[in-house]
């Protein structure tokens, strides 16, 4: 069911676009390609609570991509829903490394980072996620890229 009063008629698409924008200039700072590909899907939800949920996606595909590598943002319908897919380079993760990339504060190398990340933006972003009644996951697909999946119901 719908949590109450948490929500109105986003379209996704656009909504995702308009987010990634804060990011695109420290992407093509890094060489970083993105890809966007972004079905005309809308769902119900608190835009306060996407907006920051969609940033720490961005976020962290941003500061973990390689230098010149590729970021894809793919929309599509799912059986249930929808279901968007932030992809990038991860050639630093092993699949061990992906269950803990929800642990508070877990970092791969915190040298990596310089500092600027207290590390909570992953699992904040799942409690966004639950908190209307999404779920976000990761896996590395077959390339060993980091697939970052956050999946809404109609």
């Amino acid at each position: 069911g719908e949590p109450a009063g948490q929500g109105e008629q986003v379209a996704l698409a656009l909504f995702i676009a308009e987010s990634w924008r804060p990011f695109a200039a420290r992407a093509a700072t890094r060489g970083l390609r993105v890809n966007l590909a972004l079905a005309p899907l809308h769902a119900v939800a608190n835009p306060t609570l996407l907006r920051s949920l969609l940033a720490n996606l961005m976020d962290n595909a941003v500061d973990h991509s390689p230098a010149g590598g590729e970021i894809s943002l793919d929309l599509s319908e799912s059986a249930t829903g929808w279901i968007l897919r932030v992809t990038n380079a991860a050639d630093n993760l092993e699949m061990a490394d992906v269950a803990k990339l929800f642990d508070p504060f877990w970092r791969k190398e915190a040298a990596r980072s310089g500092g600027r990340h207290v590390g909570l933006g992953l699992s904040l972003a799942r409690t966004f996620a639950a908190a209307q009644g999404w779920t976000l996951a990761a896996h590395l697909d077959e390339t060993h890229r980091l697939v970052l999946s956050l999946a809404g119901v109609r």
